[in-house]
């Protein structure tokens, strides 16, 4: 899911490339045409989505990635993450010289914050001191997400995810039974803060496929879900707005249970070498 929506350009950029780069750096690139918004030279208070064609140039790429890797150095020296780095290595189900893929357990987050203490990114990193996320998932879901090694590889995936050419599908336990076996939900989305709600007037064009797989005991169905857009708690909204909210989201409307019965199942993409790669992270043992 995109977390990038309606963002500010020297937001967005901190957040792709690391927290602590200066505005002042950020500025100077805009006003050199080094970082260009759909061909044009935007402002740093600009809004900008995945719809947008962000252009930064590689010598400008290179010198926010040697800041970071600066910075990222001092913030974890402070804390040895080593300790887990076989747990990290267990979550690996596939590895290359660009790419880690990891089957990432629920209640994990992918990056730390002031309210977690252990997250994806700083286990990744313990494991290889260049491995950055390039794709999100929320701390509830479980299943794929995705790292990359190197600087290059980084800018390559979030490309790709930018202009939908990273096809993903996901498995849910929603409360009830689907009268149909197979369908779309074309709802548009808005984001409220840590909240997303349907929003015809002014939301954001959101689709979402499915198909039936089986009926479960308890009045609960297992469903496949493919998201053809990329916003915010996508698969959760839709289903809760259509009367099937996920098990254990809480958020949504979904019944109690120990987890969000959400998981990110599969993912394919053609590599930089031009090869499509797809993995599969197994479903969950309470998913059967």
């Amino acid at each position: 899911m995109s977390e990038f929506d309606k963002a500010r350009l020297d937001k967005y950029i901190r957040r792709v490339y690391g927290k602590r780069i200066p505005q002042s750096l950020i500025e100077k690139a805009i006003r050199n045409k080094d970082i260009l918004v759909n061909g044009s030279k935007p402002n740093a208070s600009d809004r900008v989505s995945e719809e947008d064609e962000i252009f930064i140039h590689p010598a400008i790429c290179r010198l926010f990635a040697s800041i970071c890797s600066v910075q990222e150095k001092e913030k974890h020296t402070r804390r040895d993450y080593s300790g887990y780095v076989e747990q990290f290595k267990n979550m690996i189900i596939y590895e290359d010289n660009d790419l880690i893929i990891i089957n990432k357990p629920s209640g994990l987050a992918v990056q730390l914050g002031s309210k977690t203490k252990l997250a994806v990114d700083v286990m990744a990193k313990a494991y290889n001191p260049n491995a950055r996320l390039v794709h999100r998932i929320d701390k509830e879901t479980s299943g794929v997400t995705v790292l990359a090694k190197n600087i290059e590889t980084s800018r390559y995936m979030l490309y790709l995810f930018q202009n939908k050419q990273v096809h993903k599908k996901y498995f849910a336990i929603v409360s009830g039974k689907l009268e149909i076996m197979e369908g779309r939900i074309n709802k548009p989305l808005s984001k409220n803060k840590e909240t997303v709600c349907v929003d015809f007037k002014n939301g954001k064009n959101a689709i979402t496929e499915f198909r039936v797989i089986k009926n479960l005991n308890k009045n609960r169905t297992l469903i496949e879900a493919i998201p053809l857009t990329g916003r915010t708690h996508q698969i959760r909204v839709h289903f809760a707005s259509i009367g099937y909210p996920i098990i254990g989201d809480k958020k949504y409307g979904g019944q109690s249970a120990s987890r969000l019965y959400l998981h990110s199942g599969e993912i394919s993409f053609q590599t930089q070498t031009g090869k499509i790669l797809a993995k599969r992270a197994q479903l969950p043992e309470c998913f059967k």
